[in-house]
């Protein structure tokens, strides 16, 4: 049985409507100051990167006390103020204050599409960035191997690297975990020319 679509309308919802509707639509939404905005469905290459991902930073982050969540699990950017649902997020075993919101990441994996790109290496990156408990955000491309790794140093800075060679690997050093560019790209048939 298929459900009928959710009337998004054109006004300022508080977190606690766009919650209840979330629980009932067909469709993600990011919460942006009270605008609703929809997510696109997900390609199968950038499905398959994540997963990637994923695997092999679930069980040495479960280790370090954290656990690892998919594209359907909200992020806390702005408490009230911003929800993003990224890739991929990390965050404490006792971040359980909400079942469905994550409100301490410390990594966030979003893979770009030509149409995100500039979405996620630009805006997205801002607001993550300035997350207080955040300490890695890694944007992946789906259509060429290319890789950029923000990870905030000991000062309190933040440091990029761009990674886009096999041998390339990504170094998320405070929980000793290191994933090569041919593990994140593994069985992903990349667009030809690049």
């Amino acid at each position: 049985m298929t459900t009928a679509p959710i009337e998004i309308k054109e006004k300022t919802y508080t977190v606690k409507e766009w919650l209840e509707l979330e629980k009932h639509s067909d469709i993600r939404h990011e919460y942006y100051y009270g605008k609703l905005i929809p997510m696109a469905g997900e390609a199968k290459r950038a499905n398959i990167l994540a997963g990637n991902i994923k695997k092999h930073l679930d069980d040495p982050l479960y280790e370090k006390g954290f656990l690892i969540y998919d594209h359907d699990v909200k992020a806390e950017v702005v408490p009230e103020g911003i929800y993003r649902y990224p890739d991929l997020v990390a965050a404490p075993i006792d971040d359980d204050e909400d079942e469905y919101i994550v409100k301490q990441p410390v990594m966030m994996a979003k893979v770009a599409s030509e149409k995100s790109g500039f979405r996620d290496r630009v805006k997205k990156r801002k607001e993550y960035l300035n997350i207080k408990t955040m300490k890695y955000y890694l944007i992946v491309s789906q259509n060429e191997m290319w890789v950029v790794l923000h990870s905030r140093g000991s000062t309190g800075n933040w440091e990029t690297q761009y990674l886009t060679e096999p041998e390339d690997v990504a170094e998320l050093t405070d929980f000793g975990i290191c994933i090569s560019l041919a593990d994140i790209y593994k069985r992903v048939a990349l667009k030809s020319g690049n």
